[in-house]
């Protein structure tokens, strides 16, 4: 065994946010694995004498958030990526050229976090695709590419059933809207991105989404000037694709591969309807996407963010300006948490949880409280009685959002300090 595999840490008297124990307040790490969560006085058995605990100080500690970016090439992106001491543990990433992917890939291991490449490219059949040579099971699509909708809809059925017979995923990329950009009549919230809910600005350094993937597009080109296509009819030409695609392929092989679409804005409630029969997994900014109504339809959804904090996008998530693209600060965090990593293939089924078992990816947060917080109009859908056992998270409604101390991924502490004894 190394030296990192044999080393114990145990943290105690904080608020530990774990479906195994909802009244956790310390944790155990044994090497790179969550061992245990528990009690305070628990915590102390399990460890044994030698072991001396850090103390959380009423510290919030809950999983490392997955980020999401997209690269335009390796120097503009350096300086950009969100890091470990922001409180991400991973970072999904998409581009269109293959070296300059692996080179933000290598710069996010350096900084101590997962890298989660996804390399984006459309194929026409199985053939083109050389699984070995992809950075992960998955293959993008990049719908902005397209100005004629019915180019598009056979374009995206070509990968998705090219993708499907080989195997992986299939990941289609809309264009994002840009900031401030509602066609819902919704206006920009505070932080999904770094200064908006919708889209990446250049403070994030992210690439422009007209055709985010490639280094020469302004940030945050609008679908309709960068593909000619209005986001709708991107939106209607995709689902036709994925509908097309399970036709010719078999519904059980296509929804076997999970696949995704990324960027999503506004949608009505029957293309809810159609990525739920789809099996579609939705990716999206917050306050972006009728997230009430996703969840009401049964889509899963992940939320996109390379905020400098996290929190921010959970926060727009909660707050968003109409009730129909806000969902509660519990399902936002699973959507930036748990929920992205099940959105990749290939991923561990306990990755994003606090729970004996998984990768100690965790991160430290300073909170002025901890609450259940449901968003308004949304309806819960469980119960925000401490009876309920419901975990808690820091409140939102705070002066401040909570500030990031430590970050773990894989047990390793990667930002921040140690709690002291």
């Amino acid at each position: 065994m190394t030296a990192a595999q044999q080393h114990t840490r145990v943290w105690l008297n904080g608020s530990v946010y774990s479906p195994a124990d909802p009244f956790a307040t310390a944790l155990l790490v044994t090497g790179s694995t969550l061992a245990w969560v528990g009690s305070d006085d628990a915590a102390r058995s399990v460890a044994g004498p030698q072991v001396t605990p850090g103390d959380l100080r009423a510290a919030v500690v809950t999983p490392a958030f997955v980020a999401h970016h997209r690269v335009a090439d390796a120097s503009r992106d350096a300086g950009a990526l969100p890091r470990t001491e922001q409180g991400y543990g991973a970072v999904e990433l998409l581009g269109a050229d293959a070296e300059a992917l692996a080179a933000v890939a290598e710069q996010v291991v350096a900084g101590g976090a997962h890298a989660l490449p996804v390399l984006v490219r459309a194929v026409t059949g199985e053939a083109e695709i050389a699984t070995s040579e992809l950075p992960s099971p998955a293959l993008g699509f990049d719908a902005a590419a397209r100005t004629d909708s019915a180019e598009l809809r056979d374009a995206a059925r070509h990968h998705l059933v090219a993708c499907t017979r080989k195997g992986i995923q299939a990941v289609l990329v809309l264009p994002e809207r840009p900031a401030g950009a509602h066609s819902n009549g919704g206006s920009p919230t505070t932080g999904g991105g770094s200064t908006s809910g919708v889209a990446p600005t250049t403070e994030t350094g992210s690439a422009g989404v007209g055709s985010p993937l490639t280094a020469d597009t302004p940030g945050g080109g609008a679908a309709a000037s960068s593909s000619g296509l209005a986001p709708d009819a991107v939106t209607n030409a995709l689902l036709e694709a994925a509908q097309g695609a399970r036709d010719e392929v078999g519904e059980r092989a296509f929804r076997a591969r999970g696949h995704r679409l990324v960027g999503v804005g506004p949608l009505d409630d029957e293309q809810c309807r159609r990525l739920a029969e789809l099996n579609l997994t939705v990716s999206c900014r917050a306050g972006a996407a009728p997230l009430r109504e996703l969840s009401r339809a049964g889509v899963p959804v992940t939320l996109m963010t390379d905020a400098s904090n996290p929190w921010s996008a959970v926060k727009d998530a909660l707050e968003a300006p109409e009730e129909r693209l806000r969902t509660s600060a519990r399902a936002a965090f699973l959507a930036l948490t748990r929920g992205a990593w099940r959105a990749h293939p290939g991923g561990s089924a306990l990755a994003g949880q606090l729970v004996p078992g998984a990768e100690a990816a965790l991160a430290v947060w300073d909170a002025e409280s901890v609450m259940v917080q449901q968003a308004q109009g949304t309806g819960a859908s469980w119960s925000t009685d401490p009876r309920a056992r419901t975990p808690v998270l820091p409140a939102l409604d705070d002066a401040r959002l909570p500030r990031c101390e430590a970050t773990l991924v894989a047990g390793e502490l990667v930002a921040g300090t140690e709690p002291r004894p």
